[in-house]
C-alpha cells in the first residue's frame, strides 16, 4: 500500500503555500479556479481573515495534494444548525467569488487517492465538523467522494446540479463562418443579419488589452455597460458589490502579465458595443464577466456578435476551449455545441439533526407538490 501522509494547519501566511501550489499545479490536470492565480488572490484578498485550513497530502515526501477548507457555522431551514467547512470558498456575507471546476489539486494520476486520504483526514480533525461543501466539481470528481472511506458513518449528499456550456474550437474551421455555420440555421441567419446591420454603420473591431492599465480601462467600462444593462432589468448586476469590484481588479493587477487574464473589447462606428473579461489557462478561455451595449433596435444583437468574435479570434491565437461557464441560459445554449456537468456535494456525518431535516424536507415537499395539483 502507498505510504500516504496527511496533515492540515491553519494558513497565516498566503505566501508560504504558494511555492508548494505552484509546482503542484504543473504536475496536475487543474482549471483556472484551482491554480494559484485564483486561489492565492482570492487566499490574500478575502479568506485569510476566516482562518483557512490547508490539507496536505504527501506520499513519502512528494506532496501529491493540496486543499483549502473554510470554516463556518451554518442554519439551514431555521432549525438546522452545522458546523461546516467549504472546500475553496466561503458563500457568505458576499465573501464567494463564484468559483467553478473546483476539486482538491491533485498530482495527475493520484486523484482518487488525494480524495480518499483528504476525507478521512477530515472526519478525524480533532475539532470535529459535522459536514464538508465540495463545490462545483466535475462528474468524475463526484465518483471520487462516493468512495469515501468513511461512509458507514457519513452520508454523501448532491444538493445541485449545473451544465456548464462550452463551444470547442477545435469542431470547426477558422473563420466566423465556419463558427456560425456550426450554428442552427435560423441562429445563423439571425447573427449574420446583426453583422450586416452593424457593418452598415462602420467596421466591427476587436481589440485585446495589451497592457495592464488598459486592461483596468477595458474593465472601467465593462462595468458600465454590464450595470446599466442590469439596472433595465431592474436587477443590480455583478458588480454591485465593491469587494467584487476590487477582487477582480487585484486579478488583472497580479495576473495579467502572467497571460492568466483577458480584456477584449468590440467597437462599431466609434461606439463601443461588448467587453469581455476572460481567464486563459491551458487553451481554454474561461468568459468570466462581459458587458454588452443597451440597443433599441433588436435586430442588432450585440452579445451574440460579440462572442461570435471572441471566438473567432481565440481559436486564432491557438485556444481549443471556449467556455461561457455554468448556468442555464438560452443564449449559452445556441452558442455552444458541449456541456459539462457540474455538481455541488456535501459530506455530512451521521447525525440526529440531519435526519429530522431530511424526513421535514421531504414532508414540505410532499405538501407543495399535493398543494401544487389542487
Amino acid at each position: 500500500m502507498p505510504d500516504y501522509r496527511v496533515e492540515s494547519l491553519v494558513v497565516d501566511c498566503p505566501e508560504g503555500l504558494e511555492q508548494q501550489w505552484v509546482d503542484l499545479q504543473q504536475r496536475a490536470n487543474c482549471s483556472y479556479f484551482q491554480s494559484w492565480g485564483w486561489i492565492g488572490t482570492w487566499l490574500m484578498q478575502i479568506a485569510i481573515d476566516l482562518k483557512p485550513v490547508v490539507i496536505k497530502v504527501w506520499l513519502e515526501k512528494r506532496l501529491v495534494g493540496l486543499g483549502l477548507f473554510v470554516p463556518a457555522e451554518i442554519k439551514r431551514h431555521i432549525f438546522v444548525h452545522s458546523k461546516a467547512m467549504f472546500l475553496n470558498e466561503y458563500p457568505f456575507n458576499h465573501k464567494n467569488m463564484v468559483i467553478e471546476y473546483n476539486g482538491l489539486l491533485a498530482e495527475t494520476g493520484y486523484e482518487s487517492d488525494v480524495y480518499t486520504e483528504t476525507v478521512r483526514h477530515l472526519f478525524e480533525l480533532t475539532n470535529p465538523y459535522d459536514e464538508f461543501h465540495f463545490g462545483a466539481i466535475e462528474d468524475g470528481l463526484v465518483v471520487n467522494l462516493l468512495r469515501n472511506p468513511d461512509a458507514h458513518y457519513s452520508n454523501t449528499i448532491t444538493n445541485e446540479e449545473s451544465l456548464s456550456w462550452q463551444v470547442d474550437l477545435e469542431k470547426f474551421e477558422t473563420g466566423i463562418d465556419g463558427y456560425l455555420a456550426s450554428l442552427s440555421k435560423n441562429r445563423h441567419a439571425q447573427v449574420r443579419r446583426s453583422f450586416r446591420l452593424y457593418e452598415e454603420q462602420g467596421p466591427l473591431t476587436l481589440c485585446q488589452a495589451e497592457n495592464v492599465q488598459q486592461a483596468l480601462d477595458f474593465f472601467d467600462g465593462l462595468q458600465v455597460l454590464h450595470t446599466e444593462r442590469m439596472k433595465s432589468k431592474y436587477e443590480r448586476g455583478a458588480f454591485a458589490n465593491l469587494q467584487r469590484v476590487r477582487f477582480f481588479k487585484s486579478l488583472i493587477l497580479t495576473r495579467f502579465e502572467r497571460g492568466e487574464i483577458q480584456l477584449l473589447k468590440v467597437d462599431n462606428a466609434g461606439s463601443t458595443i461588448g467587453y469581455l473579461y476572460n481567464f486563459i489557462w491551458r487553451r481554454r478561455v474561461y468568459v468570466l464577466h462581459t458587458g454588452f451595449k443597451i440597443t433599441a433596435d433588436k435586430r442588432l444583437m450585440p452579445g451574440y456578435v460579440v462572442h461570435t468574435l471572441a471566438v473567432n479570434y481565440n481559436k486564432e491565437q491557438g485556444m481549443a476551449i471556449y467556455d461561457l461557464m455554468h448556468g442555464d441560459s438560452l443564449y449559452k445554449r445556441i452558442l455552444c455545441n458541449q456541456s459539462q456537468r457540474l455538481n455541488w456535494v456535501m459530506i455530512q456525518r451521521h447525525r440526529f439533526k440531519f435526519s429530522v431535516e431530511k424526513v421535514v424536507v421531504g414532508l414540505v415537499r410532499r405538501v407543495r407538490a399535493l398543494s401544487a395539483r389542487c
